[in-house]
């Protein structure tokens, strides 16, 4: 039989690539690939090879292919077209084979490479090298870098690929965010995924809207709307029924697993035996196509799914099974550490404490190492949120053996870590510092040093692996001046219980986000979601002449309501009340976590009903370690005319804050501006106001201020984008003192962290930013990450926020009572909590007050100069 010419071999296997027939494509462009003897044109066909063999799952023959492909174009001087696209494929093609057979290092490596070669200057892969360098991420833990790269790809898509791209790209990006718990940003990414998926008329979209169906019944499941999510799951699964070498096995596996996921919160014996058998499918397959990746993640799933079904003997042998497997595949510290928090959570589950601890703290030592690799503060708060997952477990272990002063440790191991070396590092060498408590009994003294009472927070999720995400215990400790610490542990499904019949049910939601409408659900029913689910607590809706501003606004779930208050305070106030009147202190220091930085923990009532303010002094960290030396009785801060920073309604941006966004929509601020000025005028100062606060102008003064006082619009943050939030200044003026021309910059009228961070500001002891949400972050082991938390680690004490919008009147009255109570003598502490007092008298609505908050420490003092 003659021979095909290798160009007939490769047209025919571009026939069958149309066919979505992968395995006769492979064998196709294999043999055209040997036969071509012009180097270029064979190295095309191994490139194209290798892209089938990943389709087939066959990735130690894909990184041959791929290797193949490069060694050939190595020498090659050419920089056509061809040459160029053939090298990133290949390149592409090889870092997922690197990273599915355990090189994560190398498959990093090779998927930084890709993005120097065409990121930027190949419009045609720009989005292909970001969504591999993001894959390549996530896989090794740096979540805040995958988002990023995400980020870029969906944008990169959006701009010149067609629908299926952008779908494929927001997949990706809203697995990341669902990773970190941004659920809005993940719920709108499977619906225009699914949407623009299904609309399609390409050939290939069955492979993309098989992964977006799939996704989708992740979000429907976190929702609790588990048929729809089984629903979705089923025909995600039925797309990718066809003959072997047809099917992207990558993509079959994970929809397999999202299937049995969903089916697995249905509780019901019979699905959970499918679900299982699902996944012994994958893991089976994964073996013998020796699928690295896959067969570490099917293990610790089946390990999960059985500890569902209460087969502790398997879920034991399976959890084994995985932490062994993923140490055999080289999989680098973040997948053995997952594989034995795993492993420690099914031990703990069989009540073999001993042995769960130990595991824990292999996996704690594991991150440790990693977090010594970091090249910066994201990527370190971000392994410290994965890092707190074994922390958490390690709570529960001890707990379980009566050492809660162990856990107690173990919940304050990372938090506040970064935070903590920023502020040790800024004391001067000669200054005298307390050493940083380390142990529970540190802390005790700590506490009787500032005469302060703690209380320290952590949720917990499921005691043993679930389906159910979200919080269901919350651990709270007490720590007392007089030494003695108090542990509760509090059953947040016995709050639920509870409540009424009708206020247990899960109702229907509408998405959160600026503009939505609420439900007319129960707000009782609202403030449930937020406690199972791990979702912050309810916020206010913007009004009209609020301080809000748009497009990054915080979540918007309603009107806070005496009702939520009082349920958040018989959730985390109730059981800690009488260990608060034991320790003979009105001085308190809040510790959150999670959603809890979101609380607002001021308006909480009493059992006599009494807010928490007026009868404590409250301020919020990070950690206990971190809570300030108490200043009380020391002398106040002088503030001379020149050193008072005050800003009140800065003439509206003129530029969004990051190219490709909308200019924010501003409303002029009128009670703002007069709040600058009374304020101002209470020492002697003049306040920046309208087109003069510009961040110029601000910048200048700043480092030098002994206080600043912001009365302007805020942007409350966005996680995907890993903005932090930002303060609305003046735009800067259309020409420099020599009439130049300043250059075009997309975010010169915004204050944002990246311009306090360098900043030395331990001579300023107080800021105050007084605009909607500048309490808002995302919540991590760092405390809450939002522009407060720049001020805190650039050195200053005490810092003012707000936990939603707030009315622009109203907090202009709250806010020169503040500074009133101030300049009497008051600190920072008591002249909040008298403002807010004084608050309701004239605006009795809870919006209007009860959001406010002091981050750091209660007992900062200033005084105006005397003036001649």
């Amino acid at each position: 039989m003659i021979p095909l010419p290798p160009m007939v071999r490769r047209i025919q296997a571009d026939r069958m690539v149309k066919q979505q027939r992968w395995a006769e494509a492979y064998d196709l462009y294999r043999a055209a690939a040997s036969a071509y003897p012009e180097r270029v044109l064979a190295a095309a066909c191994w490139q194209d090879a290798a892209g089938m063999a990943g389709r087939l799952g066959r990735y130690s023959e894909q990184a041959e292919c791929s290797r193949r492909s490069l060694s050939l174009l190595q020498d090659s001087v050419l920089n056509t077209p061809l040459v160029r696209r053939t090298r990133i494929r290949a390149l592409l093609a090889l870092a997922e084979s690197l990273y599915r057979t355990g090189d994560l290092t190398g498959g990093a490596e090779v998927a930084r490479r890709v993005y120097d070669l065409a990121a930027g200057s190949d419009p045609d892969f720009t989005a292909e090298s970001f969504h591999r360098l993001g894959q390549a991420l996530l896989l090794q833990g740096e979540i805040g870098g995958a988002l990023t790269a995400f980020a870029r790809a969906a944008e990169t898509a959006r701009a010149g690929g067609s629908g299926l791209e952008i779908a494929q790209e927001l997949v990706s990006l809203g697995v990341a965010a669902a990773m970190v718990g941004d659920d809005p940003t993940a719920r709108d990414c499977a619906a225009e995924a699914e949407r623009l998926a299904r609309t399609s008329t390409d050939r290939q979209r069955t492979t993309v809207l098989a992964s977006a169906l799939s996704f989708q019944a992740l979000v429907m499941r976190r929702e609790r709307r588990d048929e729809e999510a089984v629903s979705h799951a089923r025909e995600s699964l039925s797309l990718l029924t066809g003959p072997v070498g047809r099917q992207d096995v990558a993509v079959l596996a994970q929809s397999r697993e999202r299937l049995a996921t969903c089916l697995l919160s249905c509780d019901e014996p019979e699905k959970a035996a499918e679900a299982i058998g699902l996944l012994r499918l994958n893991h089976t397959e994964a073996v013998e196509r020796d699928d690295a990746l896959l067969i570490v993640s099917s293990a610790a799933n089946l390990a999960g799914a059985h500890a569902v079904s209460d087969s502790l003997d398997e879920a034991l042998a399976w959890a084994e099974r995985s932490v062994d497997a993923a140490r055999r595949a080289g999989q680098g510290p973040h997948m053995v550490a997952a594989a034995l928090l795993n492993l420690g959570t099914v031990l703990h589950a069989r009540e073999e404490h001993a042995r769960a601890e130990s595991r824990l703290l292999e996996a704690v030592t594991l991150w440790e190492q990693l977090r010594a690799t970091t090249r910066s503060e994201v990527e370190h708060i971000d392994l410290l949120g994965e890092q707190a997952q074994v922390y958490r477990a390690l709570q529960r272990c001890r707990v379980a053996g009566g050492d809660t002063d162990g856990a107690l440790e173990a919940a304050e191991r990372v938090r506040g870590l970064l935070l903590e070396q920023r502020l040790l590092a800024g004391r001067s060498a000669g200054s005298a510092a307390s050493p940083v408590p380390r142990t529970a009994r540190q802390l005790s003294e700590q506490a009787a040093r500032n005469n302060t009472v703690t209380l320290v927070y952590s949720l917990l999720g499921p005691a043993r692996p679930s389906v159910r995400s979200g919080a269901t215990t919350a651990y709270i400790w007490v720590i007392a001046p007089d030494g003695t610490r108090r542990h509760h542990d509090v059953d947040l499904s016995a709050v639920r219980a509870a409540m009424p019949s009708a206020v247990a049910a899960d109702g229907a939601t509408t998405a959160g986000g600026p503009g939505a409408t609420a439900t007319a659900e129960p707000p009782e029913t609202r403030l449930l979601r937020a406690l199972s689910q791990g979702a912050v607590a309810p916020v206010p809706v913007p009004v009209a002449n609020s301080r809000d501003s748009a497009p990054l606004a915080g979540p918007d779930l309603g009107r806070i309501t005496d009702a939520e208050l009082r349920l958040l305070a018989d959730a985390f106030l109730r059981p800690v009340e009488d260990d608060l009147t034991a320790a003979g202190t009105r001085r308190l220091v809040v510790v959150p976590d999670g959603f809890l930085h979101h609380v607002p923990f001021n308006a909480l009532p009493l059992k006599d009903t009494t807010p928490l303010a007026d009868v404590y002094t409250v301020a919020v960290a990070p950690s206990a370690r971190t809570n300030p030396r108490a200043t009380a009785g020391t002398r106040p801060a002088t503030v001379s005319p020149s050193e008072a920073l005050v800003v009140g309604n800065p003439d509206p941006p003129t530029q969004p804050l990051l190219p490709g966004l909308p200019a924010p929509v501003l409303r002029p601020l009128p009670a703002a501006e007069h709040e600058a000025r009374t304020v101002a005028a209470l020492y002697g100062a003049r306040a920046l106001i309208g087109a003069e606060a510009t961040r110029e102008a601000v910048l200048a003064r700043l480092p030098r201020a002994r206080f600043a006082h912001f009365a302007t619009h805020a942007l409350a943050g966005e996680d995907v984008l890993r903005i932090p939030g930002a303060l609305c200044l003046a735009p800067s003026p259309p020409t420099g003192s020599a009439g130049e021309k300043y250059p075009e910059d997309a975010d010169g009228s915004y204050l944002r962290a990246d311009d306090i961070e360098p900043l030395d500001l331990s001579g300023c002891p107080l800021v105050v930013l007084s605009a909607c949400e500048t309490g808002w972050g995302r919540p991590s082991p760092e405390g809450n990450l939002g522009l407060a938390r720049a001020f805190l680690a650039a050195g200053v004490n005490s810092v003012v926020v707000a936990l939603w919008s707030v009315d622009d009147r109203a907090t202009a009255d709250l806010m020169t009572d503040f500074h009133r109570h101030l300049v009497t003598g008051a600190n920072t502490g008591e002249a909040l909590g008298r403002a807010m007092r004084e608050a309701r008298r004239q605006h009795p609505r809870l919006e209007d007050w009860a959001g406010f908050s002091l981050l750091g420490s209660a007992d900062s003092r200033l005084a105006p100069a005397a003036r001649g």
